[in-house]
């Protein structure tokens, strides 16, 4: 589960480090870490993250997520209970990057076995990260990390759908993580929608204007002939 961010104040950068923790008794049970986010244009993050293990005993609820109480409105939790799975889930929308910070630093024990960094650079948003399952066993190892960008991605390490990267790495080795995506398209995107939306006025007050002179001219016939 992702469990900490660190913002870094460069000039026109805005940085996000995460942690896609688990507890130490993942490492060598069956774990399920899942995390579904998405960055929009405006640089805030909605999404899903799960944290999950096989139960030992009928009494083993598996990982148990809090958030801090300033998120207690922002933030949903509730059980996750899904293929012989249990633990937490973690759900939110349109977070500002200072209360992701916070949510994440504060969900789930740390563990130096995930990093990510995202971070924007001008018009270019960078993913790069790490996952380590060295540790883990080839079965007992669901892993899955989903991340939608605002615009077209240009590379990306893991499996590219539109704007949305999928990555699954693989136990008992480490999965480096990247991806870039260039916001410039969006701008082009909206200058485009503003274009037609334009045009399509324009002509619409052809049409019309040409409409009301047509029927003004006919009265004016009709007048004459009387």
């Amino acid at each position: 589960m992702l469990s900490r961010l660190v913002a870094r104040p460069f000039p026109r950068i805005v940085g996000l480090s995460l942690a896609f923790t688990a507890a130490v008794v993942m490492l060598t049970g069956c774990v399920r870490a899942r995390a579904d986010l998405t960055v929009s244009g405006d640089f805030k993050v909605s999404g899903t993250m799960i944290a999950a293990t096989v139960p030992a005993s009928p009494d083993d609820h598996g990982p148990q997520l809090s958030i801090p109480s300033d998120l207690g409105e922002e933030v949903m939790v509730q059980p996750y209970s899904a293929d012989g799975y249990v633990g937490t889930q973690l759900s939110f929308s349109d977070l500002e990057f200072d209360q992701f910070t916070t949510l994440v630093g504060g969900s789930s024990a740390a563990s130096s076995n995930y990093q990510l960094l995202l971070r924007r650079v001008g018009d270019l948003v960078y993913f790069t990260g790490s996952v380590d399952l060295r540790t883990v066993p080839a079965d007992h190892s669901d892993v899955e990390l989903k991340m939608t960008f605002p615009a077209g991605v240009t590379s990306a390490t893991g499996s590219v759908d539109d704007d949305t990267v999928t990555w699954n790495p693989k136990p008992g080795s480490i999965t480096s993580l990247s991806a870039t995506s260039d916001l410039s398209t969006l701008a082009t995107a909206s200058w485009m929608r503003w274009s037609v939306l334009v045009a399509a006025l324009l002509v619409g007050s052809v049409l019309v204007i040409s409409v009301l002179a047509l029927r003004a001219h006919r009265r004016s016939l009709r007048v004459r002939r009387r």
